[in-house]
């Protein structure tokens, strides 16, 4: 079996294992979705309805279960869907943002409908997210999605504002991650860790996880938008590139290269020619390997947490999770 494969047993084995709770999650999204005022319904609706990997879900559930006793079914779908309904909020926007015309091969919301309604539509997602945790007995999960969703809007903002700055320093991208991408999956390990019942320790334990988890990830994205082992991006190859968002393989390139050839092709980047130009020269630096090792050393970190959790075969599966989160294509 060969990486990529194994990437994709071991999504399958851990959706099979909480698929019960992702149906509940993901039932309790479309309720919400049909119960939207008119104007917002359909739109939403199909927002709701895209295929998805759901890895924070995931990530979510197996937490949640790995104490080894059996949870309650209701506050971790309604956590989840909080979290993937502010995910998929936080995409609408970013669509918007980014002007990108596709969304996991399906037209963006702001290219089918218009901005005005894809940023309202996002906004409504983003209060019917807090909504699910409204209730919640432990006011550690909705303070904990409510932080989320502060640090992923700074997190957009600081990128805006780095944004074709390739002076930006490792320092400024690794902020930048730990707030777009990393809070989600900060507040997803957490919520998990406090519905298994775990103690302060293993919860605050559990942020780092998924800390680590999220900047793995994002680094991880980064190399696919090169077009690097990639499969099926859901959106267009050399993306962040066309945006001038300086991320991990570039900044490594810049470490050990004169950097005025590079600014030049990085301004042409929307030329496919050109963006094929930056990729080679990225690779003959060795960026994309020096950029996925750092990339493991974060999810070697995050294993390392799932050693203070009880032994059993969730976290057996979840450490199988983490390895193979390193050879993702999509």
């Amino acid at each position: 079996m060969n990486f990529s494969d194994k990437y994709q047993d071991v999504i399958n084995q851990a959706r099979k294992l909480v698929q019960p709770a992702l149906d509940l999650s993901d039932r309790m999204m479309r309720e919400v979705a049909e119960r939207s005022p008119s104007g917002l319904r359909e739109r939403i609706t199909q927002v709701v309805e895209r295929p998805g990997k759901r890895l924070r879900s995931i990530l979510l559930f197996l937490l949640a279960s790995s104490n080894g006793e059996t949870r309650d079914l209701k506050r971790m779908a309604r956590a989840a869907a909080s979290v993937e309904m502010l995910h998929l909020a936080s995409l609408v926007h970013d669509d918007v943002i980014d002007s990108s015309e596709f969304r996991r091969g399906l037209s963006s919301m702001h290219s089918a409908f218009g901005n005005k309604i894809a940023v309202l539509a996002g906004d409504y997602m983003l209060a019917q997210s807090l909504i699910f945790v409204l209730e919640e007995e432990d006011r550690r999960i909705p303070q904990s999605l409510a932080k989320a969703a502060s640090l992923l809007v700074a997190g957009e903002i600081l990128e805006i504002d780095l944004a074709r700055n390739t002076d930006i320093s490792f320092e400024e991208y690794i902020r930048v991650i730990e707030g777009k991408t990393a809070s989600l999956l900060v507040s997803c390990a957490k919520c998990g860790a406090i519905l298994a019942g775990y103690n302060s320790e293993i919860v605050e334990e559990s942020e780092k996880l998924g800390l680590h988890f999220g900047i793995a990830f994002q680094i991880i994205d980064d190399i696919l938008d090169y077009g690097i082992g990639a499969e099926s991006l859901g959106k267009k190859k050399f993306e962040d590139l066309q945006n001038g968002l300086i991320t991990l393989p570039m900044l490594l390139y810049f470490q050990k290269n004169p950097k005025e050839e590079m600014e030049n092709l990085i301004k042409n980047a929307y030329d496919s020619h050109i963006a094929n130009l930056i990729v080679e020269k990225l690779k003959n630096a060795n960026c994309f390997e020096e950029a996925k090792a750092v990339a493991c050393s974060h999810l070697f970190k995050a294993a390392e947490v799932l050693e203070k959790l009880p032994s059993n075969p969730i976290n057996t599966l979840l450490k199988d999770f983490f390895e193979a989160m390193a050879e993702r294509r999509n």
